[in-house]
């Protein structure tokens, strides 16, 4: 996967990530199909697969690690201003 590729791969959002993570493991399989029946020239194509299937995933899960984070950060900030909105009335 090239660099501009992986840059396009990070701008999309999870449910377009998940579909593309579905289809690459679907042509992953058939890649190792057409290997073990022989049709496959090219045997390198299927690590070049998986190695960008570990980078969709790992971009996925680095989202879901910052949308949980971003949600801990506004609940913490909240309760924060209920605390002084409550100090302050006292």
């Amino acid at each position: 996967m090239k660099r501009q590729e992986f840059v396009q791969i990070k701008g999309l959002d999870l449910k377009e990530l998940k579909i593309k993570v579905g289809t690459l493991r679907e042509e992953i399989a058939n890649l190792i199909l057409d290997k073990n029946m022989k049709k496959l020239k090219d045997l390198k194509t299927i690590s070049k697969k998986k190695k960008e299937l570990a980078q969709i995933l790992t971009v996925i899960r680095q989202k879901e690690l910052l949308e949980e984070l971003e949600t801990k950060t506004i609940k913490t900030d909240e309760i924060e201003a209920n605390e002084t909105k409550g100090g302050k009335q006292i």
